[in-house]
């Protein structure tokens, strides 16, 4: 018989089979390490999406001239994140106004207000850009984004000028960028850009305008200062700006801000210092304690109007806060209000409450 080749050797046919059971054992042994390592990343990426209820809630007893005012109030902020780059974010605002019938006596009448502060959706492109669309907060000087939540301001009355750039609602619909232009040890460079079409939808008033902020933060000083600027493009166009400092030293429980805010129909200041007594050598009863104080001062042009007093205003105010536990605080303040239609006398006393829970238990790792 012939052969139609070289005859090939049993032992080598061996080794050749094994050689491959060997390669398709160790690709089905890495693709399972690969597998299991992805499910790993999964489980641990799903614990942090969690939908979650925040929010603060408070009661404020308000005597400004001699007219009580009860204002209670919740403030519900929901957070609902898709994967690691979206999430939706939303805070609605219930208060209620209760007033004597006949301001100084009668029974208290009023009703319960409700306002949807923002409604938006978050896009993380990069460490650098976050696209936002929706109802979101004017980011205009410090106060309306980052102080105004009852759970965060050590006053309670907003400072005259917070009406400055953020009218109509102190909410645009429309979009924004935002995010850290630069990070370096030394400074962070921060930004936001946003348009913010007319509305008259209930619930979605927002008016046509169009801005920015830029601020620069020194981590070493934890120091910031920043500057807004807003035009507003519906009826009488105007310009409005801010500039801002917050400062809260290393070595001192001290938190220390100041807004410039001007516009067509005035300009003013604000300055407001706050001291924690969680330093001091006192029984940790009193650490608790925090001392406030801030003093404002308001000059009209134009005549002023647009939700800002119409004649030269100043007051000051001083605070005295006492927190229970981190999310739990007792408040109060006096101020005095020094204008040419007459000096009047601010009282708050109440209380806020943070609260914070998930929407359903989160994934824990074994």
């Amino acid at each position: 018989m012939t052969s139609s080749g070289p005859a090939v050797p049993y032992t080598l046919i061996v080794l050749k089979i094994k050689h491959t059971v060997y390669g398709w054992l160790l690709l089905a042994f890495t693709l399972n390490l690969s597998a299991n390592a992805q499910k790993s990343a999964l489980d641990e990426d799903h614990a942090g999406f969690v939908p979650v209820i925040s929010g603060g809630a408070g009661y404020v007893h308000n005597v400004s001239g001699g007219i009580v005012t009860l204002e209670p109030q919740i403030n519900p902020v929901l957070l609902v994140p898709f994967g690691r780059h979206v999430l939706l974010e939303s805070r609605t605002d219930f208060t209620g106004f209760f007033q004597r019938e006949n301001l100084t006596d009668g029974p208290f009448k009023g009703k319960i207000f409700k306002t949807v502060e923002y409604a938006q959706v978050e896009w993380l492109a990069n460490t650098h850009i976050t696209f936002i669309a929706g109802r979101y907060l004017l980011p205009f000087g410090i106060y309306n984004e980052r102080l105004q939540p009852i759970w965060i301001k050590n006053l309670q009355d907003a400072p005259i000028t917070a009406t400055i750039g953020t009218r109509t609602s102190g909410a645009g619909d429309g979009f924004q960028l935002r995010g850290v232009a630069t990070q370096h040890p030394g400074y962070t460079i921060q930004y936001s850009a946003y348009f913010s079409a007319r509305s008259d939808i209930n619930q979605l008033q927002s008016a046509r305008v169009a801005g920015g902020d830029v601020s620069v933060f020194l981590p070493r000083l934890r120091l910031e200062t920043g500057t807004s600027y807003q035009r507003f493009l519906q009826d009488r166009q105007i310009d409005s700006v801010a500039a801002y400092v917050s400062w809260q030293p290393r070595k001192a429980a001290v938190d220390l801000k100041g807004e410039f805010d001007g516009s067509y129909y005035g300009r003013g200041y604000w300055l407001e210092t706050a001291y924690s007594f969680t330093t001091l050598p006192i029984p940790r009863l009193l650490q608790r304690t925090q001392v406030v104080g801030r003093v404002q001062h308001f000059f009209p042009a134009h005549g002023g109007g647009n939700s800002l007093p119409h004649v030269n205003n100043q007051r000051v105010d001083f605070g005295l806060n006492y927190y229970v536990r981190d999310n739990l605080r007792f408040i109060s303040s006096y101020g005095r209000t020094f204008s040419s239609q007459g000096n009047a006398n601010v009282w708050n006393v109440g209380f806020t409450y943070r609260f914070f829970f998930p929407l359903w238990p989160a994934k824990r790792q074994p």
